[in-house]
């Protein structure tokens, strides 16, 4: 039962990058910036549910690894609280008026950005890692 599941979530991923690729090269040939958007906003939503729906699936089979998701719910939470006081408005309010934003929606997107800075590097400092580990192991 869990391969099954396992193939349509990997299956579902590779869906989900063919629609993103195809976006793109729709999007370069016709300039079409509005309809980008709106599939952006589906795969977003696609990624985020099969991001959402395998974990939980997981969890459901294998309830003794309770204890590994809630430290890792714990380092995503540190993340996000680190990061949310590194995020800042570094707009003055001429520049909000023209970009027609608040600041607290200034902040929330710089929040964005360092979450997801800090979270790339982190990723990629771990696979750098296990990747030597492994080589010399």
């Amino acid at each position: 039962m869990q391969d099954s599941f396992e193939k349509y979530v990997k299956w579902g991923f590779y869906a989900i990058m063919a629609l993103g690729a195809l976006l793109g090269v729709y999007f370069f040939l016709s300039d079409s910036f509005e309809v980008l958007i709106q599939f952006s906003y589906v795969l977003i939503i696609l990624t985020a549910a099969f991001s959402l729906i395998s974990p939980i699936f997981t969890f459901v089979q294998h309830p003794k690894n309770l204890k590994n998701l809630l430290y890792t719910l714990a380092i995503v939470g540190v993340i996000a609280l680190i990061s949310f006081f590194f995020a800042g408005n570094s707009y003055s309010a001429l520049e909000l008026e023209k970009y027609q934003i608040s600041a607290s929606e200034s902040t929330l997107i710089s929040f964005g950005i360092v979450f997801t800075t800090v979270v790339s590097i982190l990723t990629l400092v771990t696979v750098m890692f296990s990747s030597v580990y492994k080589f010399f192991k």
